[in-house]
């Protein structure tokens, strides 16, 4: 009990934490934190700063664009993410004429997952993936109920329904991503947050040098809720 007690205490404290550094507005996109949880945020911010200016130009939600970056990406850990900067796992087929790289990748033939090996668009940086991404929905009339849909929910379902993923329970996935970690605050078209003017990092590794995302109030808001909803009701 008093293991309990103690284990209870202390994500609080770490709650506290989070807290105060989200109401500050600001990350240092150099200073690694130790913890998943932290990297997880400093994920969400970066590319959800991207995702926001890019729902201005694309009509592409961005909660709809970060859940999917999670969950392909891997919260940008992915081989994928890391050795080709590709965020949404596109294959390469005959209409892309760029980098490719090649992996081998789970699939569903609608009785079981198999292995098999894929050939993926790869980029220059997580900005090119992000808009390639958008570029490849609007580009296609099966996507056509994504672009401009405003209610999440109807957005997951219908890039689903369309056949982006073979897996049965994608939409249900990202539904459950922007969920949990608040990601509707970034589906203001082409509010990118203040602060983060021509500084942005798009390349697929934290900065080197001292830089700063800041986040809106609504987005600070939304965010502070979901994580410490998540941290506080653990036991």
């Amino acid at each position: 009990m008093k293991k309990q007690t103690l284990g209870m205490a202390v994500r609080k404290a770490a709650a506290a934490v989070l807290l105060a550094a989200l109401l500050l507005g600001g990350y240092s996109a150099s200073a690694a934190a130790a913890t998943m949880k932290q990297s997880q945020l400093d994920f969400v911010t970066r590319v959800g700063t991207l995702a926001s200016a890019d729902m201005g130009r694309s009509g592409i939600l961005a909660s709809l664009t970060i859940a999917q970056a999670i969950l392909e990406s891997g919260w940008g850990t992915s081989e994928l993410a890391t050795n080709a900067n590709a965020l949404f796992g596109i294959k390469a087929d005959s209409r892309w004429s760029g980098r490719t790289y090649s992996k081998l990748s789970q699939e569903w033939n609608g009785f079981m997952t198999v292995t098999v090996s894929s050939v993926f668009r790869a980029y220059n940086s997580w900005e090119e993936s992000i808009a390639d991404h958008s570029a490849f929905l609007s580009g296609s009339s099966r996507y056509a109920a994504v672009i401009g849909e405003r209610d999440y929910k109807k957005a997951c379902n219908a890039i689903h329904k369309a056949g982006y993923a073979t897996s049965p329970d994608y939409a249900n996935k990202l539904i459950q991503l922007i969920e949990d970690y608040g990601l509707t605050s970034f589906d203001v078209a082409g509010a990118a947050p203040p602060g983060t003017g021509t500084t942005t990092t798009t390349d697929s590794k934290p900065a080197t040098t001292s830089r700063t995302y800041y986040l809106t109030s609504a987005q600070r808001r939304s965010i502070i809720q979901s994580w410490l909803k998540r941290l506080l009701l653990r036991r």
